[in-house]
């Protein structure tokens, strides 16, 4: 690829990369200006506005709208060449065709927006020809500006690849870990195939390419094809070599603080088990209290948590009450407010029930804090 400053134009071979990844990354610039490409005698242009392509045009004589409309069947034959001979500069053959009445004025848009998706489709199968972006603001009154879903046209373009050399070269190694990019935006916008969402649904960070085409009902091809579509569009991405999945990393340390709670609460529920069998209903209000004497320090972490539910503290309310806190972070909070909380109760047990009981709270605790190891 090469920039040219003076007249803001970058060209480049389509041979050195594929044309739905340049229309990608053209409008993923979110620039402004014409897209052209030429292969032979054909070129073909399409029209960026702010990283949209909002109109496409050919030199191939069978991608014109009247043609698109003739084989359509929208038009009869005498209607085409009728408006074909009334075109002239300034007047567009969509308008004539609505003037002649040939079609409705509603039906104008949705087929200039079929012929613009049809000339990109075909363009999508070139694998020789040149690109070339000249950046510049266009003439709204010029074009007929159509709200076109450039991630879907892109994504069909590539679901209609046949050559393996070209999806081997789009995806890359396949032993390489695809990651997804966890734009919930992009997501909104593509319209997924079952196959598709099926494939999407292995990438979880920890998968190889190979892997993922093991699990699929689908064929290698149809699985690799599907992967590059989706780094084509931007909802994966290949991994890097030793790269882990942040998402996944957090997941797993959640997993692992939620265990560490557990094995907490595992201690709660025996001591609140034995001191309700000798005081009944007044272990509540005891685990109240205890409650009440830690929230001064850790009031953050404990808001909206009872430990009446047989002592046990509500994993989910304290991850959602530090959730704005890093995830290293809510791990030590909520670590050592539950280790606070262990030796609050312990010396309530002393001070409210004398030495007997607090022998067995504090051999229950010793248990536990075994289990616990270091935690």
């Amino acid at each position: 690829m090469a920039f040219e400053e003076e007249d803001l134009t970058i060209k480049g071979q389509i041979d050195t990369s594929s044309v739905p990844e340049l229309v990608r990354s053209i409008v993923g610039s979110g620039e402004t200006g014409v897209l052209t490409f030429r292969s032979g005698d054909v070129t073909k242009s399409l029209y960026v506005q702010n990283g949209r392509v909002v109109f496409a045009a050919s030199t191939d004589p069978d991608e014109r709208l009247g043609e698109h409309l003739l084989v359509r069947g929208k038009i009869s034959v005498r209607q085409y060449l009728e408006a074909s001979k009334l075109i002239r500069p300034g007047r567009r053959l969509g308008a004539i065709l609505v003037e002649m009445q040939a079609i409705e004025p509603e039906d104008l848009v949705p087929a200039v927006e079929g012929h613009v998706r049809d000339i990109l489709m075909d363009l999508f199968t070139w694998t020789t020809g040149e690109y070339e972006f000249i950046i510049k603001e266009m003439d709204a009154n010029s074009l007929v500006v159509l709200n076109i879903a450039t991630e879907n046209l892109i994504l069909e373009g590539v679901r209609r690849a046949k050559a393996w050399s070209r999806v081997m070269r789009g995806v890359g190694d396949i032993e390489s870990i695809p990651f997804a990019t966890g734009n919930s935006e992009l997501m909104l916008k593509l319209d997924l195939t079952e196959d598709e969402q099926e494939v999407l649904s292995h990438v979880n960070g920890r998968s190889t390419l190979e892997q993922i085409c093991q699990v699929s009902y689908l064929s290698n091809f149809e699985t690799c094809r599907i992967l590059w579509a989706l780094m084509v569009v931007g909802a994966i991405r290949r991994g890097q070599a030793g790269e882990k999945d942040e998402t996944e990393v957090v997941r797993q340390g959640q997993l692992d603080l939620e265990e560490i709670v557990e094995k907490f609460n595992q201690m709660f529920g025996r001591i609140y088990s034995f001191l309700q069998g000798r005081h009944g209903a007044e272990v509540d209000k005891f685990m109240d209290k205890s409650l009440e004497e830690i929230s001064r320090q850790y009031g953050m972490l404990y808001g909206g948590v009872d430990l009446k539910s047989y002592g046990r503290a509500d994993f989910e309310q304290m991850l959602a009450n530090v959730a704005a806190l890093p995830a290293e972070k809510r791990r030590e909070l909520m670590i050592a407010g539950l280790n606070e909380l262990v030796f609050v109760i312990q010396l309530g047990v002393r001070l409210n029930y004398g030495p007997q009981e607090e022998a067995v709270v504090s051999g229950i605790i010793k248990e536990g804090f075994r289990k616990l190891g270091a935690a």
